[in-house]
């Protein structure tokens, strides 16, 4: 099976399999074509300056209540830092220059109490925390909860386990993504969906993948009454960058655009790669033979100014794309990645994951920048944990590369220097262009 264009069939449905789409222009029925098989240059280096216009960093006050250690979300606006904390399931809200400001709603199973943070939602107009969990709860910035959203039940609305919630333009939005968790009739297999302000479905989409797999799909959910393996897929990659909610479902070669006046998709970028795929289900159970990792996989993208960024993987090397969108030519960095295995005690077979994080040369401020949060359609954020193996940075690559601001760079270095075991994490922004 080829990772073909999708749109020459149509909007919404599957590429037949088997079959490629011998073509090297950049546009095909009005839409842009990223061509990743043809005319790739190598790149040594991928700067961030490229799609930013400046990077801050912001050291997060700590405070016996604003201590973060292990963050779980994290949403930038023009005025404030969201943050939400993965052992006490806590949101803290910080100013732009790091001071803690207030916690967000209580734990517990009292009225306005919350057991269970999945994600949060900012609405800057009303000025609104929206806390989604089993239900959803309503909370002003200044933690005060205002209502509950009466009528939500996370376990009787979806039938996967991975959801997300995106508020869009006075708009909410849900996306689900398998592992499925109960079966479901084949026709209410959505993926994304519009909602009212109770969230109540109004227009659902299919993936296109999922079409003609929905029986294989339900029959292979998980079961919750003992172990068994199953299939998954990544999470629906969403933006918002530049005023347009975009889209990428798992496994299709089409990012989409909504439009909100008529409540449709609508193909912006087509991928197109002469790479295969592998099979569907081999590539899609949890727990994955090795040789399932051998195929090319495009898991996520970024739009900016001048670039669309594509982020993906083949065997244990991470591929990034940078696709010019004037000239329609395409930018190819590998870096050497890991397929991590871990052994559980109940299966034969180890589990395996690869991650495929979205890494640009920081060329601002020095060393590299990994995009691990974006948020307001124009901020990429780059979250640096204390004593973290996984979310710390080499100081040494900062002083010895060059930067665009090394007075700013000198600043850095210092307050990652001066960082200690009650310090909180340095939160870097980078503005969009």
């Amino acid at each position: 099976m080829k990772y073909i264009p999708l749109l020459l069939i149509c909007a919404l449905i599957s590429c037949t399999p088997g079959k490629k789409q011998q073509t090297s222009t950049t546009e095909t029925n009005g839409v842009a074509v990223i061509n990743l098989s043809e005319n790739i240059s190598d790149a040594s280096s991928l700067p961030l300056s490229d799609a930013v216009a400046k990077v801050e960093f912001v050291c997060l006050e700590a405070t016996n209540e604003a201590l973060t250690a292990g963050i779980h979300l994290v949403q930038v606006t023009d005025h404030d830092i969201w943050i939400a904390h993965y052992k006490d399931n806590r949101i803290l809200r910080f100013s732009r220059s790091g001071k803690f400001l207030n916690m967000v709603g209580n734990i517990g199973q009292g009225p306005g109490e919350y057991v269970t943070l999945g994600e949060f939602l900012i609405d800057e107009n009303h000025k609104e925390v929206y806390i989604v969990g089993g239900g959803i709860l309503v909370y002003d910035f200044e933690g005060n909860f205002k209502r509950n959203v009466i009528g939500y039940n996370h376990y009787n609305k979806f039938a996967a386990a991975y959801t997300q919630h995106v508020l869009f333009e006075n708009n909410f939005f849900i996306a689900q993504n398998i592992a499925l968790y109960r079966p479901v009739p084949k026709d209410s297999l959505w993926s994304f969906a519009l909602v009212d302000s109770c969230f109540h479905l109004k227009k659902m989409f299919k993936n296109p993948v999922h079409k003609g797999r929905e029986e294989g799909i339900i029959k292979n959910c998980a079961q919750m009454n003992y172990f068994a393996n199953y299939w998954k897929e990544d999470l629906t990659n969403i933006d918002t960058y530049g005023s347009q909610l975009t889209l990428k479902y798992p496994d299709t070669d089409t990012i989409y655009r909504y439009d909100v006046a008529h409540e449709s998709l609508s193909p912006q970028y087509s991928i197109f790669t002469k790479e295969e795929k592998g099979d569907y289900e081999q590539t899609h159970l949890w727990f994955r033979e090795r040789k399932a990792f051998d195929y090319f996989s495009i898991s996520s993208y970024y739009p900016s100014k001048d670039y669309v960024y594509l982020a993906g993987s083949k065997g244990d090397k991470v591929l990034t794309y940078c696709y010019n969108k004037q000239d329609g030519t395409v930018r190819e960095q590998k870096r050497q990645g890991k397929i991590k295995e871990r052994q559980v005690p109940w299966f034969n077979i180890p589990l395996r994951r690869i991650e495929r994080p979205f890494v640009l040369d920081n060329d601002l401020l020095g060393g590299e920048f990994t995009v691990d949060y974006r948020s307001a359609g124009k901020y990429w954020i780059d979250v640096l944990e204390p004593f973290s193996e996984d979310n710390w940075i080499d100081i040494g690559r900062i002083k010895a590369t060059k930067a665009k601001d090394e007075a700013k760079k000198k600043e850095l270095v210092e307050a990652l220097e001066n960082v200690g075991e009650e310090s909180n994490p340095i939160v870097l922004i980078a503005t969009l262009k």
